[in-house]
């Protein structure tokens, strides 16, 4: 019998452990900053710092730290930050990297708990500088510090109370609602730029480069708390902690305060370069990893930077969409069948209006204009035409997003009907996303959209990406908070199989006692025996009842049929004893007379169902990667498989299932039954609890699940265990 966890949050990593949740307020809102490495020098970082600090507006106080200089833009030097005669809420530190490590003891030693490293020269130059690295992260635990960095362009806040610039970007960003977080600080550099030419302004903007001690975790908890933030953005190459991720993300993304989180992650890690053993390992490379975590905490995976400024633009107005039900008003048949494709590739959906909206367009609109979605209000349309079209659409029942779509014709009021539609967004209770085709000749209508913050796209395919994503994600929000499973499970019996195993020299688990472990955690088993001898073999099979399966059993034969070690439907005596005989020989002649053989496993042959595959590999930094997909070739062949990382909520178990390319064949073809569903997550939610709880295990196959029609459940037909090394 299964039972929901009592408090999610608690159970949310699996083992009723939080992680801290760290205050790192000062670090954005200081009320005092010593620059330590502070320079006079033109050009170099230690003088862009200070000034990007005075220059900007720092309402607080700046100490530039240098003992060879009196004075850095009218400030007053200091030798060093023991000379401060103040309490230091953030120091930001500008050295060699030898001497990174004296300057931190300095800090906090004089009472500062909060430090951003500049520096480069650490872990990403070599063994050395990871050295150094490791001991600065060793200062931070034992002192209480918080660190930034090293090997990062620094932070930013807009808050008019702060307007902190402590980096050495070019430019201080313009306020808005979005918060940034940056693995590369070259990167950060380009995305304010390109923010600029958006129209687009940050709250909060921090590269964190190597992230020796404050992660990307702790710095999405940030962001969420922020008042001034609204979007998150984040460009990651890793993640450190997998489950702490996966929890502050579900959080940010599925709280009481949704934030939307656009992330692009870049790079690959060496675990999922490596590809292990078994089906689940060999398909989950990094990508499939990050998929997988992002997926399950609701994040918005991007592709590339125009993505991420994009959807940054949509989200930016806090309108959100009450479904997919999209329409569409253009001025040109071409462009509104571009925007009609896109609306249905993306997974959108067009309006189907009510016969008042078609009523109302039919009086206001020309005889020549196409009244349906698209409604096309003709090329000569000027703003009148285009507000008429917006009051009634908008007004419509049946309409969940508008997007308007203009290109330019020698008759079109750009500017006008950049004010109608920045007008009807003023009143509408629905997204309005606009289209302005082409550049020079619509800049106006573009620059009057953007006074209006109406989302704005230079084609159709930009804009319905952008409103999908919205709409997902609008959905993600309504979907009730899903519960962990917690079953009654047999923990300690399976504990002392293991260790039995493993003291036994078998990293292998024979599949008789695989079955055995899935029997303790309440999956329905096919009745089986192992036989060592054909006699043996006859009298399971007579026990068990015809027809038979049997099995090869060995702790290197990993896949059975290459090797001749499967028989099926075996109906009597006679070709029991024929079987065990051929199999053996067969599976000798194929891997070597000297292949370890346990002897055959008999099984009751099932009747026909889906073959399904479920799976875990243990990934050396997120933990158990859970798989499922169609058996046979669909995993072989297509690799038509998901992945999320335990433990698992109950409704990322029925998404991971119907997340496969082949998740048809499950609902059912050509008269077939729909398949068991339920009883499938019901085996995903028993497996994630199985691998959370037994870090022994490395990898896992059951492999087939028969999976029958609704109702009738599920059955593990085959599995296997591979135990770690430690």
């Amino acid at each position: 019998m299964a039972r929901s966890a009592a408090n999610p949050a608690v159970q949310a990593d699996g083992s009723g452990a939080q992680s801290r949740v760290r205050d790192l307020e000062p670090l954005f809102a200081p009320k005092s900053i010593a620059v330590i490495g502070a320079s006079r020098t033109p050009g170099t970082v230690g003088s862009a710092i200070p000034s990007n600090l005075i220059l900007g507006g720092y309402t607080g106080v700046v100490y530039p730290v240098n003992p060879k200089a009196k004075s850095i833009m009218g400030a007053r030097c200091v030798p060093s930050i023991s000379a401060i005669d103040d309490h230091v809420d953030l120091a930001v530190i500008i050295l060699p990297a030898p001497a990174v490590e004296k300057a931190v003891l300095e800090a906090a030693d004089h009472g500062t708990k909060h430090l951003v490293i500049i520096s480069a020269g650490f872990k990403e130059v070599g063994e050395e500088g990871a050295q150094r690295e490791r001991r600065i992260k060793a200062i931070a635990d034992e002192r209480g510090l918080s660190i930034i960095g090293p090997n990062c362009l620094g932070v930013i806040n807009t808050a008019p109370d702060v307007r902190m610039n402590a980096s050495f970007g070019r430019d201080m960003p313009r306020p808005g609602r979005i918060g940034l977080i940056s693995q590369s600080g070259a990167l950060c550099t380009a995305l304010l730029d390109y923010a600029k030419g958006h129209h687009l302004g940050f709250s909060r903007f921090i590269s964190f480069g190597n992230k020796c001690d404050v992660t990307e975790v702790d710095l999405l908890r940030c962001l969420a708390s922020d008042r001034n933030t609204d979007i998150i953005m984040m460009y990651v190459e890793d993640i450190s902690d997998g489950q702490a991720f996966v929890n502050a993300a579900y959080e940010i993304t599925h709280g009481s305060n949704p934030k939307p989180i656009l992330a692009i992650k870049t790079g690959r890690t060496p675990q999922g370069a490596a590809a292990a053993a078994s089906h689940t390992g060999s398909m989950a490379g990094s990508d499939e990893v990050y998929d997988a975590i992002m997926t399950q905490a609701g994040v918005i995976r991007v592709e590339s930077v125009e993505d991420l400024f994009d959807l940054a633009e949509i989200f930016s107005d806090p309108v959100m969409p009450a479904g997919r039900r999209t329409a569409i008003i253009t001025n040109a048949g071409g462009p509104g069948i571009m925007a009609t494709d896109a609306c249905i590739r993306y997974g959108l959906q067009l309006s189907k209006f009510a016969d008042y909206t078609i009523k109302s367009l039919k009086f206001q609109m020309p005889p020549t204009s196409s009244l349906k979605n698209p409604v096309d209000v003709i090329g000569d349309a000027r703003h009148d035409r285009y507000r008429a079209a917006l009051d009634a659409i908008a007004a419509d029942e049946n309409v969940d997003n508008i997007m308007v779509l203009v290109t330019p014709q020698s008759m079109t009021p750009d500017a006008e009907i950049g004010q109608v539609v920045g007008e009807a967004k003023g009143f509408c209770t629905k997204p309005i996303v606009a289209c302005m085709m082409g550049a020079a000749d619509v800049a106006e209508g573009v620059e009057k959209l953007h006074s209006y913050k109406v989302p704005t796209y230079p084609f159709p395919e930009n804009a319905m990406r952008a409103l999908a994503a919205k709409a997902r994600f609008a959905e993600w929000t309504r979907t009730p908070h899903s519960r962990f499973v917690q079953y009654d499970a047999d923990k300690a019996a399976v504990e002392k199989l293991l260790e039995e195993e493993f003291k036994a020299g078998r990293k292998q688990i024979v599949e008789l006692k695989a079955l055995e472990v899935f029997r303790h955690y309440g999956f329905s088993l096919v009745p089986y025996a192992l036989a060592k001898t054909a006699d043996e073999a006859v009298a399971a099979a007579a026990k068990i009842g015809y027809p038979v399966v049997m099995k090869i059993s060995g702790p290197k034969i990993l896949h059975k049929t290459d090797v001749g070690g499967v028989k099926l439907n075996l109906r009597d005596e006679a070709s029991v004893r024929a079987a065990f005989d051929g199999m053996i020989a067969s599976v000798k002649d194929k891997m070597g007379d000297d292949v370890e053989i346990w002897g055959v496993l008999i099984q009751k042959m099932l009747p026909p169902g889906k073959e399904t595959i479920l799976g875990m590999s243990r990934d050396e930094r997120f933990g158990p990667l859970i798989m499922f997909g169609l058996g046979g070739i669909y995993t072989e062949a297509l690799k038509d498989v998901s992945f999320r990382l335990a433990p698992i909520r109950e409704n990322s178990a029925y998404v991971m299932v119907r997340s496969i390319r082949s998740y048809k064949l499950l609902e059912g073809v050509r008269g077939e039954p729909p398949s068991d569903v339920p009883a499938i997550a019901d085996a995903l939610c028993r497996l994630s609890q199985l691998v959370t709880e037994h870090p022994r295990i490395k990898e896992l196959d059951i492999n087939p699940l028969i999976v029958y029609p609704q109702g009738k459940g599920v059955v593990v037909a085959d599995a296997r265990i591979i135990l770690s090394e430690k």
